[in-house]
C-alpha cells in the first residue's frame, strides 16, 4: 500500500465510522491568514475595495506552488490540496456585496438590498465573481495535472448570506418581524450555495474518484458540500428552527457528502444541527479565547453519541490529543492543529505518535 493508498483508506474508514485505532490527524501550516499566501491581494491597499480584474489565476500559480510545496513538508493522514483563494468571500461577492481589504482579510461590505432586489435572487453565468470563480479552478486543475486535489474554498452558510445580503442586524430583525420572507431568503441562499458547489465540481475532474475541502484537507469518495453557519451564534433556537434550518437540510440532502463547520459559541443549537440528519461531519472550532476544549467536550462527546462525525480544528497541543483519546472514540473523528511552521508541525507530530501510539501518515 502506497501513501496515497493509505491516507485513502483513512478518509474511508472516517466516513464509514468502522473501528480504527486512533483519529485521523493533521496539520495545517497554512494559519489562519490565506490572505498573505498571495501577491494579488497584497498590491491591494489596506481599506480599498477589490474587485475581479485584481486577481489573475494564471499570476496565482506560483503563489499556490509554494504554499502546497509548504504543506507537503509536514507528514500527516490528510491528502493537500488547493482551493480558489479561501480569503475571498466568493458567494457574497456574486450576490453583489462589495469587497474590501481589512488588514490581512477581505470583508464582503453588507449589501442591504430591499425585498424586491431579493425576489429572483440569483446571477447569470457571466457574472465577473462567479467566472472569475471557475476559472480559478480550472487553471488550477491544469496545474495540478491530477496529482492533487482542487477542493472548495471556505463558502458562507445561509445564516451568514442573509446577513451580508440584508445586513446583519436587519437580518435578526426579519427573521422576527417577517419570517415568510426570510424563509424564502433562506432557500434561496441554499439554492445558491448548491449551485456554486455543483459548478465548482463540474469545473474539475474527481480526485481518487472523489472531492475535497481545501481548508480541512477533507477527502471524500464522492460529491462533497462545506456548509456554514457562524451567524447562528447570535440567533434563538426557535429562530434557527423555523427559518434557517430546512435550508441547511436541503443543501445537506443535495449531495452525498457534506460538512458543516460551526464555532463553538454555536454549540448551544447542537440538538438541532443533530436533527439533520443528511449532515455526514460536524467541524468545530476550538477558537483562541473562546471555549475550551475540557468544557466543549460535553458538546463532542453528544455528537458522537448520536453516531455522527467530528472534524476538531484550532491551535491544538499534545495536551488537546491526550484529552481527545481519553474523552472520545476514534471511529469518525478527525483532529487538525492550525500551526505556524512545518517545524511546529513536526514537533507536534512526535507528540501525536505518543499519544495515540501510531504517527500521523502511518497506514491504518
Amino acid at each position: 500500500m502506497n501513501e496515497l493508498e493509505a491516507k485513502l483508506a483513512r478518509y474511508r474508514n472516517f466516513w464509514d465510522n468502522k473501528p480504527v485505532d486512533r483519529p485521523l490527524v493533521g496539520f495545517d501550516v497554512a494559519g489562519w491568514f490565506p490572505f498573505r499566501r498571495f501577491s494579488d491581494l497584497r498590491k491591494i491597499p489596506d481599506g480599498g475595495h477589490i474587485e475581479p480584474g485584481a486577481l489573475d489565476p494564471r499570476r496565482c500559480l506560483p503563489d499556490y506552488r509554494e504554499a502546497h510545496l509548504r504543506a507537503l513538508e509536514v507528514p500527516d493522514d490528510f491528502i493537500k490540496g488547493v482551493s480558489p483563494i479561501s480569503a475571498i468571500p466568493w458567494l457574497e461577492a456574486m450576490l453583489g456585496c462589495r469587497l474590501r481589504r481589512n488588514g490581512d482579510g477581505v470583508w464582503a461590505e453588507e449589501r442591504r438590498a430591499d425585498w424586491g432586489e431579493l425576489a429572483n435572487l440569483d446571477f447569470p453565468s457571466s457574472n465577473p465573481w462567479f467566472r472569475l470563480y471557475t476559472d480559478f479552478v480550472k487553471a488550477l486543475s491544469a496545474q495540478a495535472g491530477g496529482e492533487h486535489p482542487v477542493g472548495v474554498p471556505i463558502l458562507r452558510g445561509v445564516s451568514d448570506l442573509m446577513g451580508a445580503l440584508r445586513g446583519h442586524t436587519e437580518s435578526i430583525i426579519d427573521c422576527m418581524e417577517n419570517p415568510e420572507d426570510s424563509r424564502k431568503l433562506a432557500r434561496k441562499c441554499a439554492a445558491v450555495l448548491i449551485r456554486v458547489t455543483r459548478a465548482h465540481h463540474a469545473a474539475c475532474a474527481p480526485f481518487a474518484g472523489g472531492h475535497f475541502i481545501e481548508q480541512y484537507s477533507m477527502w471524500a469518495p464522492g460529491p462533497l458540500v462545506r456548509m456554514q453557519e457562524d451567524a447562528s451564534a447570535v440567533l434563538s433556537p426557535e429562530i434557527y428552527r423555523s427559518i434557517v434550518m430546512e435550508a441547511d437540510r436541503a443543501i445537506a440532502r443535495a449531495f452525498p457528502y457534506s460538512l458543516i463547520h460551526l464555532h463553538s459559541s454555536s454549540l448551544f443549537l447542537i440538538d438541532l444541527f443533530l436533527e439533520i440528519r443528511e449532515i455526514g461531519v460536524f467541524q468545530i472550532n476550538r477558537d483562541v479565547g473562546e471555549m475550551g476544549l475540557p468544557e466543549m467536550m460535553p458538546h463532542l462527546k453528544k455528537i458522537q453519541d448520536r453516531g455522527r462525525r467530528i472534524f476538531l480544528r484550532g491551535p491544538l497541543t499534545e495536551e488537546d490529543f491526550r484529552l481527545v483519546a481519553e474523552e472520545l472514540d476514534p471511529r469518525g473523528l478527525a483532529v487538525q492543529s492550525v500551526v505556524s511552521s512545518p517545524e511546529e508541525a513536526r514537533e507536534l507530530a512526535l507528540g501525536a505518535a505518543r499519544v495515540f501510539g501510531r504517527a500521523p501518515g502511518s497506514a491504518p
